[in-house]
């Protein structure tokens, strides 16, 4: 079993913010149900520039909860979370003593979104239906008399072809 790159907490903190990220709603299931954290913690051991930015991001983190809340960001209620992501999730109105939590936010939340759309679940939220088979008619008569082309007989017999 490989070794983990976060500490039970920092993946509670990372399943917490990834759901309020990408919440469960009636299209798909969350960024959890998605296995985002599981693809965060790949993501921080096979990038290692995003290591440092990750764990002082969570330290961050908890470290404005306690002096606000006096509780860590996971032990906080929902609306104290809310209220904390509030300050970082929006840059242009963030306060400028908040920027290193902006930077984290900003980055939590692109792994998020990358982790998520590139998953089953998300994949089937964006409604993706990948390459189908379709049928080809051809470049439309308007499009052909503007140019003044046509169709020559051998190219309507092997590459236009209806299907009725």
């Amino acid at each position: 079993m490989a070794e983990k790159f976060f500490d039970e907490h920092e993946m509670k903190t990372i399943s917490t913010l990834s759901d309020i990220i990408i919440p469960r709603d009636e299209i798909s299931g969350s960024a959890t149900d998605a296995k985002v954290p599981d693809f965060i913690e790949f993501i921080v051991k096979d990038m290692p520039g995003h290591q440092i930015p990750m764990r002082g991001g969570l330290k961050w983190l908890d470290v404005q909860c306690m002096k606000r809340f006096k509780k860590t960001f996971v032990d906080c209620t929902p609306a104290q979370q809310i209220e904390m992501i509030d300050e970082i999730a929006f840059p242009e109105q963030a306060k400028p003593e908040m920027q290193q939590g902006v930077a984290f936010f900003n980055l939590m939340r692109d792994l998020t979104a990358t982790g998520f759309y590139t998953s089953e679940i998300g994949i089937k939220d964006l409604g993706y239906m990948g390459n189908r088979p379709n049928q080809w008619d051809g470049v439309p008569q308007d499009v052909l008399d503007q140019y003044g082309v046509k169709y020559d007989q051998r190219t309507l017999e092997i590459s236009v072809k209806y299907n009725t």
